[in-house]
């Protein structure tokens, strides 16, 4: 076999596993969107960041819980959720309906994305942050409040303002000066009851962090909102990153799947592209000459025409060839049963490398198919001239 027959057997074979990567692009991005798995995953992992992890008491994951729901009903937050409205967008919402109101609450749907920024600002609105800082007395050289203290007595306020004889209220006393029923009635009816202990305690260590050659509590409020939007940000990078590990593994399944339906099986495909120097010549060409087949859905209905037109290695057409069995007339029925236990279980191999192969996704093989192309062509095809015709550009 030589070097220009594997080079084309390798760009057929990335090019079938191209074709069937972008079906299952499309497969994943349907099931993503009808069951909402973004919007469910986004929502659990800032349930998890503001109760301070997964390995926490079951009370600070339930009042987590409650905030989000809190953050999710701001309109700042609800403006991003882009709820279908046609009927039948409406019914993919509602078959998945147990699962989604479990982990998106009452609504049916959710934001599959959220920018730092708003969840900044609409926690810290959450919270009444900004609010109490306006009750704070002005800030004097004996008695220099910082965002730090206020986050460190939040837990205390609706006990303390409540009960004068406490440790509590002199804290608050020190920090917001006389209490008056104003900020009593502010305390008791405004400030969330929800607010997981662990959420404060790092709130309030990024407070710490912000008051860094910060003077002024006003740019103190500013810096630590920053704060919180990296925080939230570096987050988002780690849930990301988990996501696109569960995502893979739907992939893979996928994958698979499309393998067994289509019976795409690896060892048949590069055996047969091997031997038929037409079916390979023909996938070639089409690799080769339309490129733009990826982005272009008119160059890939006259790929598919091209491929209907030749016999392709794929497909439950080609099982007879697949399970061939050998010369068996001189060979006992244990020899047999050996061979055929053998290509069954060589079938099932070629489905799962080609599973794993179509899990890869289509980025990947594209780029592939592209170098191996360039490596094919090894630059431009010259063009021919005569003494009296100038060169064609």
């Amino acid at each position: 076999m030589t070097l220009p027959v594997v080079v084309d057997i390798t760009i057929g074979s990335v090019f079938i596993y191209l074709i069937l990567s972008l079906l299952a692009s499309e497969i994943q991005e349907l099931i993503t969107t009808c069951l909402q798995w973004r919007a469910k995953h986004l929502k659990n992992s800032i349930e998890l960041l503001l109760a301070g992890g997964s390995e926490t008491e079951k009370s600070d994951i339930t009042n987590a819980r409650n905030l989000v729901q809190k953050l999710y009903n701001d309109p700042l937050i609800n403006s991003l959720n882009q709820q279908a409205k046609d009927k039948i967008e409406r019914q993919f919402r509602e078959n998945p309906k147990s699962s989604n109101k479990k982990a998106l609450g009452k609504k049916q749907s959710g934001p599959s994305y959220l920018p730092s920024e708003t969840f900044a600002i609409t926690l810290l609105d959450t919270l009444k942050i900004p609010q109490l800082v306006n009750y704070v007395k002005h800030p004097s050289e004996d008695s220099q409040t910082n965002l730090h203290m206020i986050l460190a007595s939040y837990k205390e306020l609706k006990i303390g303002v409540n009960d004068q004889n406490s440790e509590s209220y002199k804290t608050i006393q020190t920090i917001y000066g006389d209490i008056d029923q104003k900020f009593r009635d502010f305390v008791n009816q405004e400030l969330p009851d929800d607010v997981p202990d662990n959420l404060i305690k790092s709130l309030a260590v990024l407070a710490q962090r912000g008051r860094i050659k910060i003077g002024d509590l006003t740019e103190e409020i500013n810096q630590f909102k920053n704060e919180v939007e990296t925080w939230f940000d570096r987050s988002m990078d780690r849930t990301s990153g988990v996501y696109k590990r569960n995502a893979k593994g739907v992939a893979i399944l996928i994958g698979i799947s499309i393998a067994i339906l289509t019976n795409t099986d690896t060892f048949h495909l590069i055996q047969r592209l091997s031997q038929d120097s037409v079916i390979r010549s023909t996938i070639t060409q089409s690799a080769t000459q339309r490129t733009d087949y990826i982005k272009d859905p008119e160059a890939r209905r006259e790929i598919e025409k091209l491929l209907g037109n030749a016999s392709i290695p794929i497909g439950w057409q080609n099982i007879n060839q697949q399970l061939e069995l050998l010369d068996t007339r001189d060979s006992n029925r244990g020899n047999v049963l050996l061979i055929t236990i053998w290509q069954g279980f060589r079938l099932i191999c070629g489905w799962i490398l080609s599973g794993l192969a179509i899990a890869m996704g289509a980025p990947f093989w594209f780029d592939i198919l592209n170098k191996v192309i360039n490596v094919r062509n090894a630059g431009p095809k010259p063009v021919a001239y005569t003494k009296d015709q100038p060169s064609q550009k």
